[in-house]
């Protein structure tokens, strides 16, 4: 449930940011999502066992959420474009994988922590970011932004680009993965049945 609240927030908040431009239901939508991350790695942590459904729709819903906040704060000049270009980039080498593993007979590589910590990352950094990023703004009587701000924008910049480095760092991970996995596992013969 808290995986699929994060899907439909994702929306809301693309509209709130770019189409309403809403900071209270932006930020309601943003601080949601970080809180729902934390509740959905508790909860997998006091569970005896994991369910794979669970974990895969969890990685979804991060995955849709960090892509919709990403293409948001590119929208209103948050994120410059070649930063913003780094996660989609690395959910196509994600998609690009898959014929591979599907020739193995696989679905899915098991769920890497650094690509749950990127991504816990990437979320956090968003409602910093987007609190921050037009006080300069409200400010223009040649007067610094505050310290609580100038802190959310360090804050919100560490978070994003260590959430991308651990992103693709992960991706790194997958591709050694995946090279092992075609090394050891013979091609699956026609008519086989792929296994997660």
């Amino acid at each position: 449930m808290l995986s699929i609240l994060r899907l439909v927030y994702a929306p809301v908040m693309l509209w709130a940011v770019v189409i309403a431009k809403d900071d209270t239901i932006a930020l309601a939508a943003f601080g949601l999502a970080v809180v729902t991350d934390l509740l959905d790695s508790w909860l997998n942590r006091k569970q005896l066992g994991r369910r794979r459904a669970g974990e895969l729709l969890d990685v979804a819903a991060n995955t849709a959420f960090v892509l919709a906040g990403t293409f948001a704060l590119w929208q209103i000049d948050v994120i410059p474009w070649p930063i913003a270009l780094l996660v989609p980039l690395r959910l196509a080498g994600l998609l690009a994988m898959i014929p591979a593993l599907r020739s193995r007979g696989v679905r899915t590589l098991p769920v890497h922590l650094l690509g749950k910590v990127g991504a816990f990352f990437m979320l956090a950094s968003f409602p910093l970011l987007h609190l921050s990023h037009d006080i300069p703004e409200t400010l223009d009587l040649g007067l610094e932004p505050s310290l609580p701000i100038q802190l959310a924008q360090a804050f919100g910049w560490a978070f994003a680009l260590w959430g991308i480095l651990l992103l693709w760092w992960s991706l790194v991970l997958y591709a050694q993965e995946l090279r092992r996995l075609m090394a050891t596992t013979p091609p699956l013969e026609k008519g086989g049945a792929a296994r997660a």
